[in-house]
């Protein structure tokens, strides 16, 4: 996992998604991160390098022709996305497997 997140070859995304889910845990007390989360995520992203990946409408579409090994409804639209933009997930989640996606650990 790390040695794909570290390497200059691959471009890597964090899905507004994540970011979301992140809010949510944050506002519910689940989460505590170190800093306000709009000045975290503007933070990470420009240190590392990362891009954001938004939610477009063909990403809510493919989640009806997803089968239903997973639930979440963040995962599934995480696995969406990846399909449509043929991209790899870097997951420990096994739930992800089942799924036509590349998955990294």
């Amino acid at each position: 996992m790390q040695q794909a997140i570290a390497d200059p070859n691959n471009e890597l995304f964090l899905s507004v998604a994540s970011i979301w889910e992140i809010a949510i845990k944050v506002a519910i007390d689940k989460l505590t991160i170190p800093q306000p989360l709009p000045q975290l995520v503007a933070e990470q992203l420009s240190l590392d390098g990362i891009n954001t990946l938004d939610i477009r409408m063909i990403h809510v579409l493919k989640i009806e022709e997803l089968p239903l090994h997973h639930q979440d409804p963040f995962d599934r639209i995480l696995i969406a996305q990846a399909i449509c933009e043929n991209l790899t997930i870097i997951t420990r989640d096994k739930k992800f497997v089942p799924y036509p996606v590349s998955v990294k650990k």
